[in-house]
């Protein structure tokens, strides 16, 4: 029985991170220059996450720790074109409290448990960028030939 629950939730696993990266390379073009600001930092998250499950899934808790840490600290970067709201601000600091939460399973070597925090922690960051991206119109500028991001909503 527990054998099978480890083999259901890392195939689950596996699936996710699956869309996730292909929900990365496909649903949302790029409108800057990759090494920019906000791609540069979303992909090097990305690369983050990729090396969290391969530490799961080796059982390598010292790169799940350094992964969870390293998510950490570019989530907290404070230059990110982002809706400036409660609701994106609740997803973030959740996220920095899952990889807190990850990083502290992990150190006590807690494998199942820092297997469902990074489960948790996935199921946010698709929460998040759905919001993102159906809260955000893109916007071209006449006179700079760019284009820019502008919240549905202003915050007050």
């Amino acid at each position: 029985m527990k054998r099978t629950v480890i083999a259901i939730t890392t195939v689950l696993t596996l699936l996710t991170s699956g869309l996730m990266i292909r929900q990365a390379e496909t649903a949302d073009p790029p409108i800057s220059r990759p090494e920019q600001a906000e791609g540069f930092m979303m992909r090097s998250k990305l690369k983050q996450s990729q090396a969290v499950l391969e530490g799961l899934l080796r059982k390598d808790m010292r790169a799940v720790v350094a992964g969870a840490h390293q998510m950490k600290i570019i989530s907290e970067a404070a230059e990110w074109p982002r809706a400036r709201d409660a609701v994106y601000e609740h997803y973030s600091e959740q996220f920095r409290r899952q990889c807190t939460e990850l990083e502290h399973l992990a150190n006590t070597g807690n494998h199942q448990g820092a297997h469902y925090a990074y489960l948790h922690m996935t199921s946010l960051c698709i929460q998040c960028h759905d919001y993102v991206r159906d809260s955000l119109k893109v916007a071209s500028k006449p006179n700079q030939g760019g284009i820019r991001l502008i919240p549905s909503q202003w915050p007050e």
